[in-house]
């Protein structure tokens, strides 16, 4: 293989070399290529195009040291890029909240297409509950801009990185601390369209998790008690106090729980229109509900 001048090794160099380390620790070789362009500051088509470049010696020095803690720990790239894509903008992201991930762009664009099919035009209070980085409540804030969306979550530090990525992508949202609805029942307002992905995972399935979920996603906002329907049923428990009727509440949910959370509305909701959708792996995800009276 070829080598640059100063002994350095070139692009292509550099990437087979982290793709073969990766692959020897069991980790995904395809890590390599996205670090990579994060350190080089380019894209897919600029990394080809320049893959016999020889590699700048401090970044790669850099680039190598991110792929051996990733082998060795199995820290996200997300936490070492300290960024991660949602509906196409650039999210900031750490160690205090959830990486996003695409299931949830999935249910943006439900409460989004719910929205115009039931709330056309209207005045909107749109609240996102357990908020974390901030990227549902932001997502919505952009789609509708005249509405007034707030975010809720019980983590202070959280709301800080939700801060950061609304104030980033002009985002004005309002942010609230506190443990699911009870922040709501502070303002002056109620809310017609309720969106939360809270924390939905039996504490008995941690020791089948990643280690790169379970090592770096905060427990608060992966774990919940009673098999994983104990947000649910505090948050749904609390909806006739804070919504204003007719009403769009979605929810996402973990692949067995979609009767569960449907019987759930339907209890305290017993009119609702529930309907539980899968997501692009054919697996259970979101729950959407009307809710007229």
């Amino acid at each position: 293989m070829s080598k640059s001048e100063n002994n350095q090794p070139s692009i292509m160099e550099a990437l087979q070399e982290a793709k073969g380390f990766l692959q020897t620790n069991g980790r995904e070789e395809g890590v390599a290529e996205l670090l990579l362009m994060f350190h080089l500051g380019c894209n897919k088509t600029e990394l080809l195009m320049n893959l016999r470049e020889p590699m700048d010696a401090v970044l790669y020095s850099a680039f190598k040291k991110d792929i051996e803690e990733h082998a060795k720990t199995g820290i996200p790239l997300q936490h070492l890029t300290g960024e991660e894509e949602f509906l196409g903008r650039r999210y900031y992201v750490n160690r205090d909240v959830l990486i996003p991930r695409p299931e949830t762009e999935e249910l943006v664009l439900g409460v989004e297409e719910l929205i115009h099919k039931h709330l056309p035009g209207q005045d909107l209070t749109i609240a996102d509950i357990g908020t974390g980085s901030g990227i549902i409540a932001t997502s919505l804030k952009l789609a509708f801009p005249q509405a007034n969306v707030i975010a809720t979550d019980i983590s202070e530090r959280a709301l800080l990185v939700a801060k950061s990525n609304s104030r980033t992508l002009g985002a004005d949202l309002t942010l609230k601390h506190g443990s699911y609805l009870e922040p709501l029942g502070h303002l002056d307002t109620r809310v017609n369209v309720l969106v939360s992905n809270p924390p939905y995972i039996d504490e008995a399935d941690k020791e089948h998790m990643a280690d790169t979920v379970k090592n770096f996603d905060p427990s608060l906002a992966l774990f919940a008690d009673e098999n994983g329907l104990a947000a649910y049923k505090a948050i749904i428990s609390g909806l006739p106090e804070v919504l204003a009727l007719p009403a769009i509440v979605a929810f996402e949910i973990g692949w067995q729980q979609g009767a569960q959370v449907r019987d759930l509305l339907l209890s305290k909701f017993p009119k609702a229109e529930v309907e539980v959708r899968q997501d692009i792996n054919g697996k259970d995800r979101m729950v959407f509900a009307w809710i007229c009276e």
